[in-house]
């Protein structure tokens, strides 16, 4: 197998994310691997440097905002590789996105026409092309995360521009190949709701909406789907229990998840043959002084 396909290493996955994202991280990381054919290196990036802008307006809008840019660098420069936010999940197989041909654009991204329900009318929400799930060719993207920022307090170019627009590429060198269905914004649906509609079955889910996010309390609609891809990650090892105390301690989780921990933990879940897997490559991974959560 070659980089472009994934690579002898896997295909590389980097998430925006920091510490209040630590749970739904481990979560998302796991959805990743439950359903991929191929191996997956994963990396949080949580602990990367960056620089702030001068000006507050350009200043990033979530402690991550800007890791997305670090990636070629942080990939070496070589290969693909895909960004996701860590509030996501995958129910598809990420082999599907190492398929789409770059041709002569660089940035693949989805694309959504109008705003969900949820967001009409708020001017946070601005449809078009979304970069929050973003496959980079990172042989052709020469992107560094200081010069970027001393660009824009140049006037170059504002945060709009570079998040909503991706400015760092021509427009032509930008196209919105990935799939919809691998960025559903806060809903879901399910295979046979697709077959019956003949419409696509959601890959991804992005829960944009951070005040209803599963983890912080039980507004969310799909808090039953989120909460059983946590438990299956709790039975797998993925997530640790002092992990899920700080977030209770920190208030980025809701108190409840401390006892679908210990319900999980206790095998009130019934055990997914994933899951068990899970539990071995965690094992051998502990073993050879590895491990799969670690940021690059």
């Amino acid at each position: 197998m070659n980089d472009e396909a994934g690579g002898a290493r896997g295909m590389r996955v980097f998430c925006g994310t920091d510490e209040s994202q630590d749970v739904a991280t481990r979560v998302l990381e796991f959805s990743i691997q439950k359903h991929a054919s191929g191996p997956v290196e994963f990396f949080g990036m949580r602990d990367v440097a960056l620089p702030v802008p001068k000006e507050e307006k350009n200043r990033q809008r979530t402690p991550f905002s800007f890791q997305r840019f670090c990636i070629p660098k942080l990939a070496g420069f070589r290969g693909r590789a895909l960004y996701l936010d860590a509030d996501m999940q995958v129910f598809g197989d990420l082999a599907e996105l190492w398929r789409i041909p770059f041709g002569e654009q660089k940035v693949l991204c989805t694309t959504q026409s109008e705003a969900p329900a949820h967001w009409k009318g708020h001017s946070f929400f601005t449809p078009g092309r979304q970069f929050s799930v973003m496959l980079l060719d990172c042989a052709r993207l020469d992107w560094d995360i200081e010069t970027i920022v001393r660009r824009m307090d140049a006037g170059e170019f504002d945060y709009k521009q570079l998040l909503h627009d991706c400015c760092l590429v021509k427009p032509d060198e930008i196209a919105d190949r990935v799939p919809s269905e691998w960025n559903h914004l806060d809903h879901y649906v399910s295979p046979a709701e697709a077959s019956e509609r003949s419409v696509a079955a959601t890959k991804l889910v992005h829960y944009t909406v951070v005040s209803t996010q599963p983890w912080k309390n039980d507004r969310h609609q799909l808090v039953p789907l989120w909460m059983r891809c946590f438990a299956e990650a709790v039975q797998a090892g993925a997530v640790e229990r002092d992990l899920v105390e700080r977030g209770i301690a920190q208030g980025h989780l809701k108190p409840r998840m401390l006892r679908a921990f210990d319900r999980a933990k206790s095998g009130e879940l019934e055990d997914s043959p994933f899951a068990k897997a899970m539990v071995r490559v965690r094992q051998a991974l502990k073993g050879s002084g590895r491990t799969r959560w670690a940021t690059p």
